[in-house]
């Protein structure tokens, strides 16, 4: 964990040793939430019943991973109040629209359509936007995170496979793990033309999509570790081959497109002549990945078909994943239509469609379009808050070409790669582990420009 830095200038003078030893907590705290990111372990403390809809919609769900959090900013604020140190913000392309999310949150509270609820999204993203003010300024770049990345990539990559090859759960309850099988009702499968149904890998994750897009990303933050010697490098492309594997028999389409378009970003930022070691370190592994996906993919060449749209025919479970998905767009839209201004609150979506479509056919989950979603909770602003959000690392990428390099390509590629996942999917902004990533990703990317930045003033 040497990689972790103070991020800004210290005081003078010898540092409080209460306020070293919280760091140091809040360092190992940090390093087990990565690690334990995408867990569905949790809890269910305010069930309600009576609105018939999944716990994680419409109770106030309490995550294993937000002991973590709750853990390692106790430590760091505390640590950061007896050093009398600064919190730095980033640029305000990010903080800005960020800080209008969050204000957002907070002002339409009274108007939702169930306060309660939205009380407890705000806290949540209150307590994300906290924890991505410690990773910016806290953390080295994605680099200083590689141990636990590559960890989590590993475990999540180990239980994916095994659970496929088994085509069951394999004994992880304790920790998380849900009870899966091919014919166990509203798990996600692939649905193969000769009508044989394949599970689809969970890892410990909520939902296969989910699991996609903590493979995605995380394949390609590990990109901005270089290792030395020869059995570190084997060490990295070992996790590649096991997450590549699990990110396959995820058969998320979002993740698989999410970390196609953020190799190709990151390649671009990596396309420097005086990057030319870097381009070749980025090729190798990305070949690497590719062969691993390859073989699985011939091994799934029927399954992949289907989930592809390459097959000769439609399945009914791939017809019914695409209608619902629209159908849910187009309530989503009508949500938006009836509270354009204030939105419907934080969390509360899902009680919003139920309300104006009861006989609605398909599950009441937030549109599969994050910039909706985010508009859906907190009206038309919030949603280009959202954009601008969404928008504003590109802006900031063509401003400082120079600053270019691999930590940033790194974090770029892993940012595109959520981002992406956002255009088909709810996760980066709905639940708990898939925001969680959306904003640690979106802060290892501002830390690692900052450091960039930094750099190439300094050779300039």
């Amino acid at each position: 964990m040497s990689g972790f830095g103070p991020g800004t200038v210290p005081v003078s003078g010898p540092r409080p040793v209460a306020a070293a030893r919280l760091d140091r907590l809040a360092r190992l705290t940090v390093a087990a939430l990565i690690m334990t990111m995408p867990f569905r372990l949790r809890i269910d403390p305010l069930p309600h019943p009576a609105t018939g809809l999944p716990a994680p919609l419409a109770d106030v769900v309490v995550y294993a991973i937000d002991g973590l959090i709750a853990v390692t900013l106790g430590a760091w604020l505390v640590a950061r109040v007896v050093d009398r140190r600064r919190i730095r913000l980033g640029p305000r392309a990010i903080a800005l629209p960020a800080l209008a999310l969050l204000g957002l949150a907070w002002l339409t509270l009274p108007f939702g359509v169930m306060p309660s609820l939205s009380l407890f999204g705000a806290v949540r993203l209150t307590v994300l936007l906290c924890l991505a003010l410690y990773v910016v300024n806290e953390v080295d770049g994605p680099a200083a995170l590689a141990v636990p990345i590559a960890l989590m990539l590993g475990i999540q990559g180990v239980v994916a496979v095994a659970q496929f090859l088994h085509q069951g759960s394999i004994g992880l309850a304790a920790i998380g793990e849900t009870r899966l099988g091919p014919d166990v009702p509203g798990v996600a499968v692939v649905l193969r033309e000769d009508g044989v149904r394949v599970l689809r890998a969970y890892g410990l994750s909520t939902h296969p999509n989910v699991l996609g897009g903590f493979f995605a990303a995380g394949l390609l933050l590990l990109l901005a570790w270089r290792p030395g010697p020869a059995p570190s490098r084997l060490l990295q492309l070992g996790v590649v081959a096991v997450a590549v594997a699990g990110l396959v028999v995820t058969f998320s389409r979002g993740a698989w497109l999410g970390a196609a378009v953020g190799l190709v970003v990151g390649l671009v930022l990596v396309g420097r002549r005086s990057l030319r070691g870097e381009r070749r370190h980025w090729l190798a592994v990305g070949g690497a990945a590719l062969a691993v996906a390859l073989a699985a993919g011939w091994q799934l060449r029927g399954e992949l078909a289907v989930r592809s749209g390459l097959a000769t025919a439609e399945t009914a479970t791939e017809r019914r994943s695409v209608d619902e998905r629209m159908a849910q767009i187009e309530l989503g839209l009508r949500v938006l239509a009836t509270h354009p201004v204030l939105g419907v609150g934080m969390s509360a979506v899902p009680l919003e469609m139920q309300r104006l479509d009861p006989a609605f056919p398909w599950s009441f989950y937030p549109p599969h379009l994050v910039p909706l979603a985010v508009a859906d909770e907190l009206g038309i602003g919030g949603g280009l808050a959202f954009l601008f959000l969404a928008t504003a690392p590109w802006v900031l990428l063509l401003h400082r070409r120079r600053a270019w390099e691999p930590e940033l390509a790194a974090a770029s590629g892993a940012l595109a790669a959520v981002l992406v996942a956002g255009l088909v999917d709810d996760y980066p902004w709905v639940g708990g582990p898939g925001r969680t990533l959306f904003w640690v990703v979106l802060a290892l990317w501002v830390a690692a420009l900052g450091r960039a930045s930094s750099r190439a003033e300094a050779v300039a």
